[in-house]
């Protein structure tokens, strides 16, 4: 308690010096918890998009219904395959007609008889949409497979940017804070050498002087991921309604509370531990001094 009443005293006495470890610690809390919201978020759109059906193979014009309930179920028994549809030569006149509803000339001219019966499989990861297509390719009957691979390439692309992009600035944002609160720390404690030297000389411990310098470092990290955290979900919260209806079906919204919640924990503790550390190592390098 009295570490916490001297630190709480030493943080109203330097407003300023206050005022910039917690908007730059801040800062770094607000992109760590919106880029780990991100990341999160865009995992989980691109396992979505994974596990749809992207590998269609159409089959040849007179291939028997039996031969194509055949593969549906043989694919069916694979074990990194999600889904199987199939498309009978009926339901691709109709889906023929819906895209085509606007030109009455080519629905006049396209008949069932003409249209290929097609089946549509998803895999369990992006990785197992290869082999799909493999099997696919090599089955009987099977005239040719269409499998958008750019589409899901490009996904992870972005997914892998993201992350890198995210994990280098939160990086590059935290090492700015740690030099900040051990500048901030080491301004106090050389202020307070005479009183420090006079502590060590009747016996006081070094842990018993980095204390309460340790103890401003947690308050700052505590301070700043509270207010990071909160400028981040007021963010998430107005933007939810253009984001619902940008993301249309992807189950992404709303984000579970207890996520939240488990984010502000995990984020507050590393706050505090980055804050306790900077200032741990800027009053034992002067103490030795």
């Amino acid at each position: 308690m009295n570490s916490i009443t001297t630190a709480l005293t030493a943080m109203r006495r330097s407003p300023y010096q206050t005022l910039a470890a917690v908007i730059m610690l801040s800062l770094t809390c607000f992109v760590a918890y919106a880029f780990s919201l991100l990341i999160i978020g865009t995992e989980t759109v691109l396992t979505y998009f994974e596990t749809r059906p992207q590998v269609i193979a159409f089959f040849e014009l007179d291939t028997p219904t039996d031969n194509i309930q055949q593969l549906a179920e043989v694919m069916r028994q694979k074990p990194y395959v999600n889904e199987v549809s199939l498309v009978s030569k009926e339901q691709a006149l109709e889906l023929y007609k819906e895209d085509n509803q606007d030109d009455p000339l080519l629905l006049e001219l396209v008949t069932a008889d003409i249209l290929p019966a097609s089946i549509e499989v998803s895999g369990k990861t992006g990785g197992d949409l290869d082999q799909i297509e493999r099997d696919l390719d090599q089955a009987t009957d099977v005239e040719d497979v269409v499998f958008q691979k750019d589409v899901t390439e490009s996904l992870t692309s972005w997914t892998e940017s993201i992350r890198f992009i995210g994990i280098g600035s939160v990086a590059l944002l935290g090492l700015t804070s740690f030099l900040i609160i051990m500048v901030i720390i080491g301004i106090k404690i050389t202020a307070k050498k005479q009183a420090i030297n006079i502590m060590r000389i009747i016996g006081a411990t070094r842990w018993y002087i980095k204390g309460p310098f340790m103890v401003e470092g947690m308050l700052y990290g505590l301070m700043s991921s509270i207010l990071g955290w909160s400028a981040m979900f007021g963010g998430l919260l107005y933007l939810t309604p253009w984001l619902q209806d940008f993301l249309g079906s992807v189950p992404l919204l709303p984000v579970p509370y207890s996520f939240l919640a488990m984010q502000l924990g995990i984020g507050t503790l590393i706050a505090m531990i980055v804050g306790a550390f900077a200032a741990s190592t800027a009053a034992q390098r002067l103490i030795k001094r």
